[in-house]
């Protein structure tokens, strides 16, 4: 069975039927990702850090659990597409965080991030209900800001105590995270304008975000080397 809810584009256009076969399609783009950033990670004879390693792990899932659910459209089928993803969020925060400022901090971040954008949500719901009626892709909103100011905390924190340097491709990375995250809201919107929306692009930057995110982390282990 399909989950209730609207599909990305329900627009009455022609050319309707190719949204979900581009969106299927560009999942390719997340699985060449987590291989581009098995092989930087191999390149720089760093080993195998843990960290790494779950992260790679997640963004290959992502991208297979994306491929399910514009294929197939159920909800398992979105589990394993969600799923991943949000854990690849929580963990690479968490180590970011713990980079800067120790593994505690860097554990108790990362379920800070977690209540953050989850109360940030709860509270958008209470004052203004009627949200509720947006797609999922808009009312999801709220989150995504939350998110963007703790990123933007966190690049400010990397230049602070790192450098300018090192931060420059994490910056690079939330900068193409934000612009994921509008293409995806703004998708039903933009339905009429280009006929397969703009949810592609979610995965497109997306996974260049999550590529360029474990990059960071690499050339943190080259450093400490």
């Amino acid at each position: 069975m399909q989950p209730h809810g609207p599909m990305y584009c329900e627009t009455g256009h022609p050319w309707l039927f190719m949204a979900e076969p581009v969106n299927t399609i560009t999942n390719a783009f997340i699985i060449l990702a987590a291989i581009l950033a098995f092989r930087q990670v191999r390149n720089a004879r760093i080993g195998w850090p843990w960290d790494i390693v779950i992260l790679l792990f997640l963004l290959a899932a992502t991208g297979v659990g994306s491929f399910a659910w514009h294929a197939f459209r159920t909800r398992i089928a979105l589990a394993f597409d969600a799923i991943p993803g949000l854990l690849f969020l929580f963990v690479f925060t968490g180590v970011w965080i713990g980079r800067l400022f120790g593994r505690w901090a860097g554990i108790l971040g990362a379920f800070g991030l977690l209540v953050a954008a989850a109360g940030s949500m709860y509270l958008t719901f209470t004052l203004y209900p009627g949200i509720r009626a947006y797609p999922p892709a808009v009312s999801l909103a709220p989150a995504y800001a939350t998110i963007s100011v703790i990123g933007f905390f966190l690049v400010w924190a990397t230049v602070r105590k790192i450098g300018w340097t090192s931060a420059e491709i994490v910056s690079l990375a939330l900068v193409c995270a934000i612009t994921a995250a509008v293409c995806r809201s703004i998708d039903p919107m933009m339905c009429s304008i280009i006929p397969f929306g703009t949810h592609f692009l979610w995965h497109i930057l997306l996974s260049t975000a999550a590529y360029l995110a474990i990059v960071f982390l690499i050339r943190q282990r080259t450093r400490e080397r």
